[in-house]
């Protein structure tokens, strides 16, 4: 069905795009947070946290498990690690949303809330845009060859005036796009060689050799520049160049945990057809 693989893959590039914003809202929560941590947070935190451990998760659990193969029982656990476990994911989740709750929303002091979030959505959809629009180019990528130029061509362009709208250095703009083209060719490459449930792990990894290479080479650059007291021409700053570091690293993990486009081949599924039995 056209519209469901459609949707299929919109969903798809969302989840890509929203891994590789989120390092950064994680960041930037995490050092809000401390400024305004306390012990009555804490104590919010792990009241939540045993609600969400003890109760909710167990019932979502074994919702999940109905609809799950009896013959594959679930492993168990002792109480008192399952209870710990749990709690600690819990804790960790409880932590993050407060974390993000005052980076965006303000929520301690209730100052210029509004901006806040308006900075937060304007963030999210800079670091968002270009993996969002190089996604859908792959998947673009095993449609006709001039289908595949042109998707290609206009999520460059998007990365472009993404920087544009927001008012992008053009140095940043550039740090930018060089690693995002090759990241998309890459990405083309992998896709129109082979269609499979290993497909975007590749991509995953070429995104992280790309990414590691770019980071690597222009870090050493800057170094250099650096010591060369070269102050009149810069690549990075140390805040930038951390910041792409965690960008890439929610790219590559959004690629890794979003779930697959292409179903795994059932080796013990029966054919369509009566063939089958010719083959007996």
């Amino acid at each position: 069905m056209p519209l469901r693989r459609a949707s299929n893959g919109f969903f798809f590039a969302l989840w890509v795009a929203v891994c590789a914003a989120a390092p950064e809202f994680l960041w930037q929560g995490l050092v809000s947070l401390v400024g305004h941590f306390s012990l009555t947070d804490a104590a919010a935190a792990l009241l939540i946290g045993a609600i969400l451990a003890f109760f909710v998760d167990p019932v979502l659990e074994r919702l999940r498990a109905l609809g799950s193969d009896a013959a594959h029982p679930r492993s168990e656990k002792s109480p008192a690690f399952a209870a710990c476990e749990a709690l600690s994911f819990a804790i960790v989740a409880v932590c993050v949303h407060e974390a993000i709750t005052v980076y965006v929303a303000a929520s301690h002091s209730n100052e210029a809330a509004s901006e806040n979030l308006a900075k937060a959505v304007a963030q999210a959809l800079q670091w968002a845009t270009l993996p969002f629009a190089v996604t859908i180019a792959w998947l673009a990528a095993r449609a006709s060859r001039w289908i595949a130029w042109v998707v290609a061509l206009l999520a460059v362009a998007a990365g472009y005036l993404s920087g544009v709208v927001f008012a992008w250095e053009p140095r940043v703009l550039v740090t930018s796009l060089i690693p995002a083209i090759f990241v998309l060719i890459a990405g083309c490459v992998v896709v129109r060689e082979q269609w499979d449930t290993s497909t975007f792990r590749r991509c995953a990894r070429a995104t992280a050799v790309i990414a590691a290479t770019w980071l690597v080479l222009t870090g050493a650059l800057q170094i250099a520049l650096w010591l060369a007291h070269a102050g009149a021409f810069r690549i990075y700053s140390n805040a930038e160049f951390w910041s792409d570091v965690r960008f890439y690293i929610g790219w590559v993990t959004g690629l890794v945990v979003a779930p697959g486009l292409v179903a795994p081949i059932n080796p013990h599924a029966r054919p369509a057809d009566d063939n089958w039995r010719a083959r007996r």
